[in-house]
Parts: C-alpha cells; sequence; structure tokens
C-alpha cells in the first residue's frame, strides 16, 4: 500500500466553541494545534483564518500571519488553506485572494449547490480563474467533490488544461445541500476518478459508525484521511477528543496495526506532484 497522507483539518468555519470546547478557534489555538498534529503525524495541515475573536475570515493577512508562525517553529508539514466563502460572507475576490498566502495546497470546491438559505456559488468563471491562479502559483488545488456530478467538472477543468496531474480530489460527505454519507456512493466515485489521482474523504458527521466507515474504506482503498475537528469530534463513540492531536495519533497507530506506511511531509510532497512544483 502506498503511504498514507493523514491531513489534519484542525479548525473549519464552524462558530466557535459550537461542537466541542476543544475546537481551536484563536490564531494561537490553531498554531499550537497544528504544529502538535504535524508532531504526532500528520503531513498536511488545513486550517480556515481565524481571528483573535475565534470567528473566522478571508482575510489574507490573517491566513499568513497562522502560516508563518507555524512554519517558525520549523514545522514542515504541508499547508492547505481553505478558500471557502466563509458562510457566504466572502466573495470570489476574497476566495481568489487566499492563493497569496504562499501554502503549497488551496481548496477548489467544483460545484455550486444550495447550502441553508444561500447559494455556494463556485460558478464555471470562478472556478477557471482559481485553477488559473494557483497555476501560476504552482499551488497544488485540493478538488473538493461535493456530488457525483462535480467530477465532470473537474474532467472539464483537465480537458482545458487548468489542472495537472496528479489530481488531489477530495469526497466530502455530510454538507447540506452535498452527498448524504450514504458509503454506497464510495464505489461510484472511486470509479469516475480520472487517471493519477490521490482522493480522500472529508465525512462531517457526528455519527461515529458513519466517519470509521467512511474513513476505513479510503484506508484499505489506497485513499487517504482526513482527521480533525472541523469534520469529526470524537476519539471513540461518546468521548470527545481532547485535541487534534490524538485525532491523528489516532490514525498514526492504525496505519502501523495494519502495516501501511505513514507519510511524511516529503513523502507527501512526492504523491501530491508538489516536490515537482518546487
Amino acid at each position: 500500500m502506498k503511504p498514507l497522507i493523514i491531513c489534519a483539518a484542525v479548525t473549519g468555519g464552524a462558530p466557535a466553541k459550537a461542537k466541542t470546547p476543544h475546537h481551536p478557534t484563536t490564531p494561537r489555538e490553531v498554531v499550537d494545534s497544528a504544529v502538535a498534529c504535524w508532531r504526532a503525524g500528520a503531513s498536511v495541515i488545513h486550517y480556515h483564518a481565524r481571528l483573535e475573536d475565534g470567528s473566522t475570515t478571508m482575510d489574507v493577512d490573517a491566513y499568513r500571519d497562522i502560516a508563518d508562525r507555524i512554519r517558525a517553529t520549523g514545522c514542515d508539514a504541508i499547508l492547505n488553506l481553505s478558500a471557502g466563502d466563509n458562510g457566504g460572507r466572502a466573495n470570489h475576490e476574497q476566495r481568489l485572494n487566499v492563493t497569496d498566502v504562499g501554502a503549497e495546497i488551496v481548496s477548489l470546491d467544483v460545484g455550486s449547490f444550495n447550502i441553508a438559505n444561500r447559494i455556494y456559488d463556485n460558478s464555471p468563471t470562478y472556478l477557471r480563474a482559481m485553477s488559473e491562479r494557483m497555476r501560476r502559483k504552482n499551488i497544488v488545488p485540493e478538488i473538493e467533490v461535493f456530488d457525483v456530478g462535480n467530477l465532470t467538472e473537474v474532467l472539464g477543468l483537465i480537458a482545458a488544461g487548468m489542472i495537472k496531474p496528479p489530481y488531489m480530489i477530495q469526497f466530502v460527505f455530510g454538507v447540506p445541500g452535498g452527498m448524504h454519507p450514504d458509503a454506497r456512493l464510495l464505489p461510484i466515485l472511486i470509479d469516475r476518478l480520472p487517471p493519477r489521482s490521490e482522493w480522500s474523504i472529508s465525512c462531517q458527521t457526528g455519527d461515529p459508525e458513519t466517519y470509521v466507515r467512511f474513513m476505513m474504506q479510503a484506508f484499505v482503498e489506497n485513499g487517504h484521511v482526513r482527521t480533525g475537528m472541523e469534520d469529526y469530534v470524537y476519539l471513540r463513540p461518546g468521548e470527545l477528543a481532547t485535541s487534534n492531536a490524538a485525532m491523528v495519533e489516532q490514525w498514526v497507530d492504525t496505519a502501523r496495526i495494519w502495516g501501511r506506511p505513514v507519510a511524511s511531509p516529503a513523502d507527501a510532497k512526492v504523491l501530491l506532484g508538489i516536490a515537482s512544483r518546487v
């Protein structure tokens, strides 16, 4: 089996402490959690920028401040930044500007859909503009797939030369308006992946059985795993994880038990094509 990339999604866009009191939501907490996850074995750190009051922001300086603080500790994990719409508060230009931070990976959400009382707007014009910016800056897009049909958009971007292999594709389950966390969808999605794809799953659920089923499917199918409090807050059924690092350690232990090597940041850079872009 290929080395397992463990991505730690240390903080998402949810309101501060809404899901768990252990959710890091200030810049200092995000930095400390990211570094602890790297030390525990995560090769990729995904985060949303936070302000001192715990609120989310798409401000480039806030993203860069957290990135600089992480790097200052000697952490060489791959930084993966969200370019989402911050709950509908960020316009396309603000999202495009996330590419200016200097991270290796930025999210590219390849489909529009209804979420709550708004439209999550990922129009073809935006996708092409974002893909072009990432291409110019040698950023790997984390291609987030919210529905089966989104893979058609991915193939279109590939045909247009907007994104290059290897492709980093993340199937997102559990977001209102996106794919319901039904494991029967996974074989369909995997079968439709373009060649030279590395893939993982973001399963945003509070149900332990659902989360474990999805993650273990990725583990045994040579996919990769994403853990952390953006998606899931339990270490075991009914037991809140007290840190993101504890969740990373759980996957490191799982990989060791079943004999799958854990990817170092250097390994992950090779698998995701980052090493060849530097």
